[in-house]
């Protein structure tokens, strides 16, 4: 399977996405209490996706989306999945701060640091079994200082799941626009993300927003998978023996015996051709 390669595109492409990210919500956002803010009125302090009214996504809180591979269709919170296919998970991120309160005059008090993205997806599913697709973005100057969501998945057949290695980019204006995400991403604490520098700081205002992709391949549960991510670029494992050879005490004594055996009938035939050469001189001098 060869690797395909994601279109690499700034913050302008939110627009452009915005059709296809706009798939129905499964409302598995949290906090759920948290309050919320539209682009005619961001907030006051750093906060992440909870504007309700999103040109490019909509409604913020439904974050965590997800669509088949290469297949033009809208990214949504709902998706059956087939064995044998990559699937893009889409998560979407925005400190919603107005840009005004970026500077030192407002205590940088739109200024989000510290910033992490963590996801988590089911690494095998059964037949007809739905499980999350997760999304968490945690801060330590927002307020709540995490936001989740999750995106839901359900088997059409029995499979396993594999995260492609090195498919996890970072789009935005800035300059880490294209960098491949850490495979932090999948752990508890999350991976950076940022502007210039995956660093952890994303300023207040639509133009500092961005998204992560990441590709996962499914399996069906009977065929020969792969352990871990999979790595599309690299050939197949070479392949093992079912079973090694058996190298207990008795072939090893029986081995050894089989070696002084052959070294003492090399030894033999050197001593009986130097004898039979000796004859044969003998004999040539009688004559």
């Amino acid at each position: 399977m060869k690797k395909q390669k994601i279109i690499t595109f700034g913050l302008a492409a939110s627009v452009f996405l915005a059709p296809l990210v706009m798939g129905t919500s499964a409302f598995a956002w949290g906090p759920e209490d948290r309050p919320t803010y539209t682009n005619a009125n961001p907030a006051d302090h750093a906060v992440f996706n909870s504007i309700i009214d999103n040109a490019a996504v909509g409604d913020e809180r439904d974050f965590v989306r997800i669509e088949e591979k290469g297949s033009g269709r809208d990214y949504s919170s709902e998706i059956i999945l087939e064995a044998g296919k990559q699937y893009e998970v889409y998560i979407y991120y925005h400190n919603d701060a107005s840009e005004t309160y970026n500077d030192q005059a407002h205590d940088l008090a739109g200024v989000a640091r510290d910033v992490r993205l963590s996801s988590d997806f089911p690494k095998r599913l059964a037949a007809n079994e739905r499980q999350a697709v997760t999304g968490r973005i945690t801060s330590t100057t927002t307020n709540p200082e995490a936001v989740w969501d999750e995106a839901y998945v359900t088997a059409k057949e029995a499979m396993t799941l594999h995260y492609v290695t090195g498919s996890a980019k970072i789009y935005n204006q800035w300059a880490s626009n294209g960098s491949t995400l850490s495979i932090n991403l999948f752990s508890p604490e999350g991976t950076f993300l940022g502007q210039n520098t995956l660093n952890g700081l994303v300023m207040g205002c639509d133009k500092y927003s961005g998204q992560v992709v990441y590709t996962i391949q499914t399996y069906a549960i009977d065929e020969n998978i792969p352990e871990g991510p999979v790595d599309p670029t690299n050939p197949d494992d070479p392949e093992v023996p079912d079973e090694l050879p058996t190298t207990g005490p008795a072939e090893i004594v029986l081995a050894v015996v089989i070696v002084i055996a052959v070294c003492a009938g090399g030894v033999y035939w050197w001593k009986t051709s130097k004898e039979v050469k000796k004859t044969t001189k003998r004999a040539k001098g009688r004559k």
